[in-house]
């Protein structure tokens, strides 16, 4: 780690890639996440109307 920040580069190349690592870090981290219940969208707050129809 000593030697990345020592480097000939400017701050602004240092920060690029301190980012890049962040963000390839927390992509790769939700591909690779296992899913525990499922994929559900919605959000189960009971505001819901069904109407039961009689044949």
């Amino acid at each position: 780690m000593k030697d990345f920040f020592n480097k000939e580069w400017n701050i602004l190349d240092k920060k690029l890639v301190v980012s890049t690592a962040l963000l390839l870090g927390i992509i790769i981290g939700f591909i690779f996440a296992p899913i525990k219940k499922g994929v559900y969208c919605g959000n189960h707050n009971g505001n819901t109307q069904l109407t039961k129809t009689q044949d």
